[in-house]
């Protein structure tokens, strides 16, 4: 016999009718569930096989109904020239490239010094890929040519070549990168020398030629990987690299870059070390070299790296807006470094290294040799990437600003075409400058017609001028490259806003930037493309399912601890859970679920073993329901875990199951007390606990937020429906995806589980609210009700008794 007392006169009005009660007049409301919303207004899309969607694709793109629009797709610049204004673009593009131009001359015979190249190598970048790129390229505002990074990487791969040729010294056996052992004073004494190669021997232009074959056939290769990714629509390969990961990875190349060039400010003859571990073998042996420093080296560098932080910094940057173009100190430090030099012969009177011999006039056009050109296919693929996405990364930048289309396909192409021109004339990979496009962009340069100005200034220097620069000092272009190097230092202050925004953010640069500095630049992009993947797998695993409750103001489901005003909607659950649902975190998202249900299946089937049927169990569950939510109502003390409902002045009950099994007052107050069931506040808003308030008799999995789930995924909530079903508890899926259902389709889940998939959490709700009146209830949910009923009472005979709750 169950008897239940309550004084109705305490109970406020407004919560003598369950919310759940709300949807009764909506009761003949037509609630979509996905599948018949699907049929309804989903477009049939035919299944092609693998080979038809390969031959679709080929056709799209090789398809062509308007020729002068492939024709300009295939070579942009017809359809920005189309629309020139030879009155106000062509003065701004014409003052633009010779401003770019004069910083080309410095800057390209630094970087090529870095990548081990001879310094006339930079001019002739400077001059054939970028005529290449002015036809196929999309950017209309970055200046391409050399760059510090791709130099670097670069110089990594020709330094490998030893010179077996060399007659200058007679070696015993060779040591990597151009060092060997020799005797070097005619006695006994072997020492470790650096090969510093000098033009002027027969033996040495051969060495020279051998890196200069080496870096074309690079050139050639980055170039055919460039176009193909570029054919293959793979421009979103750069996507994979955010940005603190390309942060982290520039300034740990700078750091790479700036070592390599401190042996010439100090005037030493330190050998290139292997890759790994460089940066740390390089400065042991600088420091174990510091005694034998040219001072006037010294000198001459420190001059001029406080010439050009003062013009640079202090009056360039800080007077940017006034100053038209800015003040080409690179260019007046390299001249005024040639004259002084030649003047005082530097060279010969205190041994001052200089560039020496540069050719006049253009070189032959010769073919790559790519014999062993491709023991470095993979050197070749990371240049590509490096390169292409520092470039388009900057061609992104530029066309958002001046509001034009950028095509990082067509970019793509545009780099692979230039570099393999290039090739032919004995260039390296090329890329886009950041410095060098923020001077033309500053400039006022209005279309790519400025690189075409700035390289026929080129093409004048390397024709007449060039040779008037083989007095200029090595470190003068060393302190050129030291001191563009202080933006990329710089990033290091990002730290702190990366740390504030995303704590992830900041480990990937972290981890990216010492990655490069300790095991190199190609190996250290390497790790910090895989950390950062593992980052995204572990934020998956780190991501949690919340329980949903309605705003009635705005009529949405929102997370209960983060949002105030929400509604609990009384024996019914809605769980969201802001991740996909994959193999890596499916058992994460069943633990979290029943938690957050308050309703273990396990323990569950227990009790209703205990009490005999899941009827008793759920009729002691809403006893909990009706106890905690109008506890407010009465002016003493809640109960506590040693009281009984007896001793309540307003609640009295008695509870049996029917049969000879019955619950002392004690005994089911103590139950339903330990079930950590929350109370009703005086507000109105349910305080969470561990436990639930009372029996939920639907789940509600909210999957909006589910981008995608795989095999697994769609077991594990086979799962969590099979086992609540065997605790008569109903679990709904709502908001579907297309990509989700796909998955679901496929596995066979919607065919087995369509009634359970509803197209909106509201509709899910109403479902669930209307299910969970008996009369309400349809003759089917009555029929499923029963059903579900029967096959717990069946089931929960094979489980033992536990402690309720």
């Amino acid at each position: 016999m169950s008897t239940f007392k309550m004084n109705i006169g305490d109970i406020p009005p407004d919560q003598l009718t369950d919310s759940g009660k709300n949807y009764s007049e909506d009761k003949k409301e037509d609630l979509y569930h996905t599948s018949a919303f699907r049929k309804e207004y989903r477009k049939e899309e035919p299944e092609l096989t693998f080979a038809e969607k390969c031959k679709k694709s080929a056709k799209k793109f090789v398809s062509c109904s308007n020729k002068k629009k492939c024709v300009e797709k295939v070579l942009p610049f017809l359809r920005i020239y189309r629309k020139y204004k030879i009155k106000t673009d062509l003065p701004n593009d014409v003052i633009a490239g010779f401003t770019v131009g004069i910083m080309q001359l410095p800057q390209g015979m630094a970087y090529a010094m870095l990548a081990d190249m001879p310094p006339v190598v930079g001019l002739y970048m400077a001059f054939f890929p970028v005529l290449i790129y002015f036809f196929f390229g999309t950017s209309r505002h970055i200046s391409m040519g050399t760059v510090a990074v791709v130099s670097l990487m670069t110089g990594s791969v020709v330094s490998n070549i030893s010179p077996l040729n060399s007659k200058s010294v007679t070696p015993t056996s060779f040591y990597p990168n151009n060092t060997y052992l020799n005797d070097t004073e005619g006695n006994n004494s072997i020492s470790l020398t650096p090969i510093v190669p000098t033009i002027g021997s027969s033996d040495q232009d051969d060495f020279i030629m051998q890196k200069l074959a080496l870096a074309s056939s690079m050139c050639f290769l980055v170039g055919v990987v460039q176009v193909i990714f570029g054919v293959c629509r793979l421009g979103l390969v750069t996507t994979y690299m955010s940005d603190p990961l390309v942060s982290g990875f520039t300034t740990g190349a700078a750091v790479h870059v700036f070592t390599s060039q401190v042996k010439y400010v100090f005037g030493l003859k330190i050998p290139r070390f292997p890759n790994l571990f460089q940066i740390i073998y390089t400065y042991k042996a600088i420091f174990e070299n510091i005694a034998k420093t040219n001072y006037v080296t010294v000198i001459i560098s420190a001059i001029c790296m406080v010439i050009l932080y003062i013009v640079k910094v202090q009056i360039n940057h800080r007077f940017k807006h006034k100053l038209k173009i800015p003040i080409p100190i690179e260019l007046f430090v390299v001249v005024a470094g040639t004259l002084l030099s030649y003047f005082f012969n530097f060279h010969t009177e205190y041994n001052v290294k200089i560039v020496g011999k540069i050719p006049a006039g253009l070189p032959e056009p010769k073919v790559p040799n790519l014999k062993n050109a491709f023991e470095y296919i993979s050197d070749a693929i990371i240049i590509a990437i490096v390169a292409f996405a520092q470039s388009v990364s900057l061609a992104a930048l530029m066309a958002k600003k001046h509001n034009y289309p950028m095509d990082s396909n067509q970019e793509l192409i545009a780099y692979g075409a230039g570099n393999i021109f290039g090739s032919f004339f004995s260039c390296y990979p090329f890329a886009a400058s950041v410095s060098r496009s923020s001077v033309q962009d500053s400039a006022g340069g209005r279309t790519q017609l400025t690189s075409v100005f700035s390289a026929s200034l080129v093409l004048v220097v390397i024709l007449l001028i060039g040779p008037l620069f083989e007095s200029l000092p090595n470190c003068v272009l060393s302190s050129i490259i030291m001191v563009a190097l202080r933006s990329m230092f710089l990033q290091i202050f990002e730290l702190k806003q990366l740390w504030k925004v995303s704590k992830y953010d900041c480990v990937i640069w972290v981890v990216t930037f010492l990655a490069v500095v300790i095991l190199y630049v190609d190996l250290g992009l390497w790790v910090g493309l895989i950390f950062s993947f593992l980052t995204v797998v572990v934020r998956t695993q780190c991501a949690k399912a919340v329980s949903l409750q309605k705003i009635p103001d705005v009529e949405m489901f929102a997370d209960e601890k983060k949002y105030i005003k929400t509604q609990s909607q009384y024996g019914i659950k809605v769980i969201g859970f802001n991740s996909p649902l994959y193999y890596a975190n499916g058992d994460m998202f069943v633990k979290q679920v029943f938690q957050i249900v308050g309703l273990k299946p396990e323990r569950a089937r227990k009790q209703i073993k205990r009490l005999g049927s899941i009827l008793e169990f759920r009729r002691v569950s809403q006893m909990t329901l009706v106890c905690g939510s109008y506890s407010h109502v009465d002016p003493n003390p809640p109960l506590t875990p040693t009281q009984s409902l007896g001793d309540h002045p307003s609640v009295s009950m008695t509870i049996s199951n029917g049969s000879s099994n019955e619950l002392s007052h004690n005994n089911s107050t103590s139950d339903l007390q330990s079930n950590g069931g929350s109370l009703r506040s005086r507000t109105g808003s349910i305080k969470g606990g561990h436990g639930n308030l009372g029996y939920v008799h639907h789940v509600i999995i909210d999957c909006s937020s589910m981008c995608f789930i795989d095999s697994v995924g769609s077991k594990v909530l086979k799962q969590v429906i099979e086992e609540y079903k065997t605790v008569g508890t109903i679990v709904f899926l709502a908001a579907v995806r297309d990509e989700v259902w796909r998955v679901l389709e496929a596995t066979g889940f919607t065919e087995k589980y369509d009634s359970q998939i509803y197209l909106s959490v509201h509709d899910a709700v109403v479902a669930a609210t209307l299910e969970g009146e008996g009369e309400y209830a349809d003759g089917s949910t009555k029929q499923r009700m029963c059903t579900i009923i029967e096959e717990v009472d069946s089931q929960v005979n094979d489980h033992l008794m536990a402690e309720f709750y």
